[in-house]
């Protein structure tokens, strides 16, 4: 039985919530408050967006519908990893486009091979965001590298630059993987065929991550001659 009700009691306690941190924040640091109401807007505006496309993926259970799904995610995803590297970006554009494609590939295909289509919105989603952390991570240590000495060696360095990205995959996946567990078996799958589902997304998204690291990492070495 679906639990459709939204309970009067929470949405209050949640808008009163919403209300004192208003508050708290204006009287802190009124210019902050606006910053964070902008940030706010913007992200309740693209979630609107997100929400509409899974309403029609859900409405429609076709192709087309889980291709713009799959699309968005991969957009949305690099346009993530792209933004804080605001100060070279346009140099970042073809590793992290390449490299996110592939991964997003990678994920995508997993998915697909493992579950129906009908969950392929949620999983292929939360599994992306585990990408889309660490690659984040891994740019942004690539980015720090820049100012260190010997800066040139240790941008390119495969150590310096994947293993991060990689340990940095399981702190997500500790968090979200075991909820899909959940998730089957509260839909009914046997433990066991759950557990060995869960294992494969485990190692699909390792894979994932390693790929968009090395390729990142192959591109840039090719472009700056090393």
């Amino acid at each position: 039985m679906l639990v459709t009700e939204v309970y009067l009691w929470g949405a209050v306690l949640v808008a009163c919530l919403l209300g004192v941190s208003i508050i708290a924040l204006a009287i802190a640091d009124s210019r902050m408050l606006k910053r964070i109401l902008t940030i706010f807007v913007v992200t309740v505006l693209q979630m609107a967006v997100v929400l509409a496309v899974v309403w029609f993926c859900y409405q429609t259970h076709s192709v087309w519908s889980y291709l713009l799904w799959y699309v968005l995610i991969l957009f949305l995803s690099t346009c993530w990893c792209l933004y804080p590297l605001q100060s070279m970006w346009k140099k970042m554009v073809t590793p992290i486009c390449i490299s996110m494609l592939v991964g997003s590939i990678v994920v995508a295909g997993s998915t697909l091979l493992m579950l129906s289509a009908n969950v392929f919105v949620t999983v292929y989603s939360v599994l992306m965001a585990c990408l889309t952390a660490s690659m984040i991570q891994t740019m942004l240590n690539f980015q720090r590298s820049l100012h260190q000495p010997m800066a040139q060696r240790q941008e390119l360095s495969w150590r310096e630059s994947v293993l991060p990205q990689v340990r940095l995959m399981a702190q997500p996946l500790v968090m979200v993987i075991p909820t899909l567990y959940a998730g089957m078996l509260l839909g009914g799958i046997p433990a066991f065929t759950g557990l060995i589902i869960t294992l494969l997304l485990i190692s699909a998204s390792f894979i994932a991550n390693v790929l968009t690291g090395v390729i990142a990492l192959s591109i840039i070495r090719k472009g700056t001659g090393h």
